[in-house]
């Protein structure tokens, strides 16, 4: 029975670690919308190195999963492709309006950032194999339909430097030899290599092949099988791993290829960042790092150290490799720079229940609890409303924190500065489920409520552009209230548990995919474990720039009757407070460790009173 499909291949090669004779043919796999969820570790190690994902089909369908699985291929070290689906039955010209043109052009606009080079991607494969049809067109028309769909994405390729790039036909003889029902192909297309599908009863992927390949004399790729570790196709290139390297990977083994990326620092203030990368390819090699996007002067080598971290250099940082065959950028890595914590004059008391923080100060730190964020693509940090804020780029940027979700009652404050994101929603949390929206679908611009699966719910108010606001959320047994500035704005009557595993998109569980992504500023994120009220969310908006309490700080010292000291200080709501004493400000002794519910505490020492004392405080 024809099937749609869409294709992965992957094979075992020594750099990639599986243990696969290099003379054996690589093994592969082939996955589409039917595979949602792949497995890319498992699926490497059943010894699989190279992959095609499909991507689009006709000029309308886009594969939801594309991009993840794509990623995910990547991640493991599998070489990884897209290719098209075709339908001449729709479009059956082979230029000018509903053709070959039309819908090599849609896949381009999909697939571009996928034809590249770099070492690790595959040319695109064209899968021909449209039952609708059948014998309307000659075998010379369909064949010069191929034949145009080829050339203009490899035309399309060559546009923006990358050259020498020869797509793939997916084909079975079934559609591909003449017959009463389907026209069939001629010798045309056989410029082009050929993917044959046949399912014998007992296939033998290292010694067996396709008994028919017509118009082709011979096959590059053969898919034997229709379930494999991906949960699609199983397929083998004919041949070794090295051939199918030169013959399907843009730009072969002379293109730049990367050995391993840069990594993600930590870097105290005042203290060196150092970020590298390891790549191959026909010399010579030219770099150049990029921070949060743009270039850094006399960035041009293998490594880029910076010796002095500040809270500026906190950001995204990339790397090209380029030789004359081409170039590739590495994915971003992350420079989280700690600095001392302190208030800022007129800052207040956060609430009790405040059981996570995420400031945003050159880091993504949790300070009240044990979820620091792991950023992830257009992430980036900018100036807040409170010192620095987190950023994301409305395409791909988001915070993973790992927290699960809060149940009724909760509270979650932050500062946003919207941008008008260019989807259809913009998501501020989300934990696979659920998700809290700076802009509810369908373009409404609008605060909402997520439920995925089973609705979008949206209070009547709209965060202003370009402007810092305070949003509080809160959420009861009954329903969820919106907070703008201090504000009641109105409730939903939903009542849903916090999303707090995603800052900046919204995550599909049932997917494994991010969607919703948010452009915008966010500063100050603060989860509660209960609902605040209105006078509570309001003074925390009106700190404003001041805002809350981070360090311990002493705010009286009171001489007691009869000896002894009162002391009284502020500190981070929920962290315990240790006070210590010293004669001399070099040996110091622990006194008592506080309580700190509601962040204000105070102590009586009534130890002898000496010729001097002096005092300080701790938090973990």
């Amino acid at each position: 029975m024809t099937r749609i499909r869409c294709c992965l291949f992957l094979f075992g090669c020594e750099f990639l670690a599986v243990s696969i004779v290099l003379a054996q043919r690589p093994l592969g796999t082939d996955v589409s919308g039917y595979q949602p969820s792949v497995n890319w570790t498992a699926v490497k190690n059943g010894g699989v190195a190279f992959a095609w994902a499909k991507a689009t089909e006709g000029t309308g369908y886009v594969n939801g999963y594309f991009t993840a699985q794509e990623a995910g291929a990547q991640s493991v070290g599998i070489y990884i492709g897209a290719y098209h689906f075709a339908r001449p039955s729709i479009h059956p010209n082979v230029t000018g309006a509903n053709s070959a043109d039309s819908e090599a052009g849609f896949f381009w606009s999909v697939a571009s950032n996928y034809v590249k080079f770099g070492g690790a991607f595959l040319v695109p494969m064209l899968d021909w194999e449209d039952p609708n049809m059948t014998n309307q067109l000659s075998a010379a028309t369909l064949s010069a339909w191929v034949n145009e769909w080829c050339y203009s994405v490899s035309n399309s390729a060559r546009s923006i430097g990358v050259t020498g790039v020869r797509p793939v036909v997916y084909t079975g003889t079934w559609y591909s030899r003449p017959s009463a029902t389907y026209s069939g192909l001629t010798t045309a297309v056989t410029i082009w290599p050929a993917w044959i599908a046949a399912y014998p009863s007992n296939p033998n992927p290292q010694t067996g092949g396709p008994s028919d390949t017509y118009p082709w004399s011979s096959w590059k790729i053969w898919q034997y099988a229709d379930t494999n570790w991906s949960g699609g196709d199983a397929d083998v290139y004919n041949g070794t791993l090295s051939s199918f390297v030169q013959t399907f990977v843009i730009g072969g083994t002379n293109a730049p290829v990367l050995l391993s990326s840069p990594t993600n620092f930590v870097a105290v203030e005042g203290g060196a960042a150092a970020f590298a990368v390891q790549a191959s390819g026909l010399p010579p090699l030219a770099y150049q790092w990029f921070f949060n996007g743009s270039s850094i002067s006399g960035a041009t080598a293998s490594t880029y150290t910076i010796a002095n971290a500040q809270l500026g250099a906190a950001g995204s940082y990339t790397v090209t490799v380029s030789n004359s065959y081409g170039s590739f950028s590495s994915a971003s890595a992350f420079l989280a720079v700690v600095a001392p914590l302190t208030n800022s004059p007129g800052a207040i008391p956060a609430p009790s229940g405040l059981v996570d923080w995420w400031p945003a100060e050159g880091n993504p730190e949790d300070l009240a609890g044990p979820y620091a964020g792991t950023p992830a693509a257009g992430f980036s940090y900018v100036p807040g409303e409170e010192g620095l804020a987190f950023h994301f780029d409305g395409s791909s940027g988001y915070l993973s924190t790992g927290a699960p979700s809060l149940s009724a009652p909760w509270t979650v404050c932050l500062w946003v500065n919207r941008q008008n994101a260019p989807g259809t929603s913009a998501a501020l949390l989300s934990d696979g489920t659920y998700s809290l929206k700076l802009e509810q679908y369908n373009g409404t611009r609008k605060v909402g409520l997520t439920q995925l699966g089973v609705g979008d719910y949206t209070f009547n108010y709209t965060a202003p552009a370009g402007a810092w606001t305070h949003l509080a959320f809160v959420g009861t047994g009954s329903q969820t209230l919106l907070y703008a500035n201090g504000v009641l704005q109105g409730g939903l009557t939903n009542s849903v548990p916090l999303p707090r595993g995603y800052i900046g998109a919204t995550y599909v569980a049932s997917g494994g995919r991010f969607v919703d992504y948010l452009l915008a500023g966010v500063d100050e994120v603060m989860c509660f474990n209960r609902a605040l009220s209105g006078g509570e969310i309001g003074a925390i908006a009106n700190a404003g720039r001041a805002g809350l309490i981070r360090a311990p700080e002493f705010t009286s010292v009171a001489a007691l009757g009869g000896g002894g000291l009162r002391l009284a200080l502020q500190a981070l709501t929920g962290k315990t407070v240790t006070i210590h004493c010293s004669t001399n400000l070099l040996n110091w002794t622990s006194l008592v460790t506080l309580p700190n519910p509601t962040g204000v505490v105070s102590y009586t020492d009534t130890s002898p009173v000496l010729p001097q004392k002096y005092y300080r405080a701790s938090q973990p």
